[in-house]
């Protein structure tokens, strides 16, 4: 016997939210955990959750009263796209209260409770269900509570509550607490007298915490980071998030190193209708081990406050020259750095011209600093290049440099560089003319000798004409067709010889010499000299196409420029280049399958019969997080490396990964790290050990000083992450080339 009955009403089926915003992708979760984990809950349609009228379904149906309703057997009843059953519920339509026995499973979109008994309040939304188990299907969480309470319809509570991701018969870790309160309202929970337990084993008790359901933000403590490092001991943070409004927020840390004392670390960021920017400031009182105190602060903002107009701000700070190397945070270490960026732009975009005038200043961390630029303005038209037809634009700038040194040559260059260019681009090869007026004027300061003009410019024009065919023919190898192209390409170039001597160097330096060189118009970097040139690049490149996918499969290059008169323009203290040729530039690049990569790039002097520069690397990605690395670079009297990097899954729980890389040249270790990553279905554990080379002891080198640490990182899924997440991503990501993590 089956009754059907349609009551009007409101039955409040609230739904309980998961325990943190974390979700699992759905391959790792199927393949990690057993069968029947995931929760999986029936959509209902559209119609079912509008519909506000009680139906019920039962196997019968006794009135006891005029207003008292009992039903019997497979008690099913649902409203609003939620649903109720059990083996006997008693509904008084009066009172609107509702008294469920037997078997309760309490359902909604998003989590499933179960219990023996169940009280609720149809007219203000209130109940209560004992000795209830609940399931929610957004985070896969679990748990049991001795009583919950349904405040209102936005509101729930538990009693002697327990929280996991994990399966019920392999629970690792799981929450406990007295009391759990969820407000689905204003989208924050609470707990109290709360333990973390791992392997049944309490490691964390926590009087009061608060978390955010779903994806809102809201203030706390985060989960604390502990690192081991040579430098600095053993590091304990523990960050507090601070939610200040919708759209700014500040992350302050304590964190304490065994070796030097108590640093706090903030961090602050906004973002408007019109901006976004992070603020980080970092200070410590007194460093230990370096005797003083120590700071660091960095400022990033980019905006675009109107129509047209843009703003950027990159500026750094450190106390002194050996911060980054210290307070890194990993093995990469900014060691390499020599200077910090302090540079504010505006720019005003047009579809014809863009303007720029920005700022730029750098604290000098080694080296030679370099000129302030107080202010750099440009103005370049945006004309449409189009083949086949005139082409013109104009780059203009103006900047004065500033030095701390007094002694320093300062001034003001002003350059102007209109183009005119009129490209010839068929299917079978290109043809492109192109006449550059290039025009350089000074007002100079603080000059070594009253001989030298204060006010020196130099007009030098380039014309430039590059030229190239494009064959192919179809071909196979091993039965595969392909498309092979031969590609010859002629660069011509074309500057007078002008005297340069009586100009400042600012910002200008020799470019390295690379495959971009064998095709540009000068061979300076920065805008203090133009280079003379009458010379030709000859190159020639081939590759191979899959016919059936246009897959590359291989690429070769080789170029060289041919000078047809000596390079007299130089910079202060450089001879004359007299040679009538450059060193062969070539590159080569095989990709036999999708698994396979070999990349080598190499500079090779015809006159000495030497490779000058020689980079090759060999890379295997056999399947997903699977790849290895084996990397060498060369550079003649100053480089010589070889490096290998593996990332390997062995399962879809255990994962390997390491590299090391050697300083051949110097005959020490440069960097080493070793680690490994499990993963189970509710909880994840990576350790990685590292060291890299700090400096040579008393400059002896045989003797070399290392940088040692250890990280180490717990997740909890579901919920969160403790330990240094952050610098294991950081020293993966640099010192693993396509690593997936």
């Amino acid at each position: 016997m089956s009754i059907r009955l349609h009551i009007l009403g409101s039955l409040c089926l609230l739904g309980l939210s998961g325990m943190a915003n974390a979700q699992e992708p759905a391959d790792t979760t199927d393949v990690l955990c057993p069968p029947g984990y995931r929760l999986e809950i029936p959509k209902p349609d559209t119609a079912t959750i509008q519909d506000k009228n009680l139906h019920v379904d039962a196997d019968a149906a006794t009135v006891d009263s005029q207003a008292v309703t009992r039903f019997t057997g497979s008690v099913v009843i649902r409203q609003s796209g939620k649903q109720l059953t059990a083996d006997q519920v008693t509904y008084d339509n009066r009172s609107e209260l509702l008294n469920a026995q037997g078997n309760i499973v309490f359902t909604t979109g998003e989590m499933q409770l179960k219990g023996d008994h169940a009280r609720m309040n149809l007219g203000n939304n209130t109940g209560e269900i004992n000795d209830a188990d609940y399931q929610t299907a957004a985070v896969n969480g679990r748990g049991k509570a001795k009583v919950i309470h349904l405040k209102s319809k936005t509101e729930i509570s538990m009693d002697q509550a327990t929280y996991t991701t994990c399966p019920r018969d392999n629970v690792v870790w799981r929450l406990r607490a007295d009391e759990i309160n969820l407000n689905n309202e204003n989208h924050q929970g609470t707990a109290r007298s709360t333990v973390l337990e791992v392997a049944h084993v309490p490691v964390l008790y926590l009087p009061y915490i608060r978390f955010p359901i779903g994806d809102d933000r809201m203030s706390g403590f985060l989960y604390p980071a502990i690192t081991v490092s040579q430098s600095s001991g053993t590091e304990l943070a523990i960050p507090y998030y601070w939610n200040i409004a919708p759209n700014m927020d500040a992350t302050i840390t304590p964190h304490n190193m065994s070796k030097r004392g108590l640093m706090l670390e903030n961090e602050f960021r906004y973002l408007t209708d019109t901006s976004k920017g992070q603020f980080e400031l970092d200070h410590i009182g007194q460093d230990t081990l370096y005797g003083s105190s120590r700071s660091k602060f960095d400022w990033t903002h980019a905006g675009a406050e109107a129509a047209g107009w843009s703003s950027a701000v990159d500026y750094h700070y450190v106390s002194d020259d050996q911060y980054l190397n210290d307070f890194s945070g990993t093995l990469t270490t900014a060691a390499t750095t020599t200077t910090l960026n302090r540079q504010g732009t505006v720019t005003y975009n047009q579809p014809s011209y863009v303007f720029t005038a920005s700022l730029q200043d750098h604290q000098t961390i080694s080296g030679t600093e370099p000129y302030k630029r107080l202010p750099q303005l440009t103005l370049n038209t945006r004309t449409a290049n189009v083949d086949n037809s005139w082409n013109y634009d104009l780059a203009s700038e103006y900047v004065n440099f500033d030095h701390r040194d007094p002694a320093m040559v300062v001034g003001q260059r002003v350059k102007l560089s209109p183009y005119l260019a009129y490209p010839i681009v068929k299917d079978a090869g290109f043809f492109k003319p192109k006449l550059t007026f290039n025009y350089l004027q000074y007002d100079l300061d603080h000059l070594s000798s009253s001989t030298l003009p204060q006010q020196p410019d130099v007009s030098v024009p380039v014309f430039s004409l590059d030229t190239g065919l494009y064959f192919d023919r179809d071909t196979s190898i091993g039965g595969v067709p392909l498309i092979h192209t031969l590609e010859p390409r002629l660069y011509y170039l074309y500057a007078p010889y002008r005297d340069q001597s009586m100009l400042p160097v600012f910002d200008t330096a020799l470019s390295t010499f690379s495959q971009t060189l064998l095709f540009s118009e000068n061979r300076f970097s920065g805008n203090d000299r133009i280079g003379d040139a009458n010379q030709v690049t000859a190159a020639l490149t081939t590759r191979f196409y899959r016919q059936d996918n246009g897959a590359e499969l291989f690429n070769a290059t080789l170029g060289q420029i041919f000078y047809f008169r000596d390079r007299e323009v130089v910079l202060p203290g450089q001879p004359v280049d007299t040679a009538n040729r450059s060193n062969y530039l070539g590159s080569v690049s095989f990709t036999p399958s999708p698994e396979w990569n070999l990349y080598g790039d190499w500079q090779y002097n015809p006159d000495t019969l030497h490779t000058e520069v020689g980079n090759v690397r060999v890379q295997n990605r056999p399947g997903k997080d699977r790849v290895i690395n084996l990397d060498y670079r060369f550079t003649r009297d100053q480089l010589r490396t070889q490096c290998a990097s593996f990332s390997w899954r062995l399962n879809p729980r255990w994962q390997l990964l390491g590299g090391t890389q050697y300083d051949l040249l110097n005959k020490h270790r440069l960097q080493n790290f070793a680690g490994v990553s499990y993963e189970s279905c509710c909880w994840g554990l990576r350790l990685v050990w590292g060291e890299r080379f700090d400096k040579l002891v008393n400059n002896d080198p045989n003797d070399p000083r290392y940088e040692h640490a250890i990280y180490l990182e717990f997740v909890l899924k579901g919920l969160s992450s403790l330990g240094s997440g952050k610098d294991i991503d950081a020293l993966l990501n640099n010192g693993i080339l396509g690593v997936s993590q």
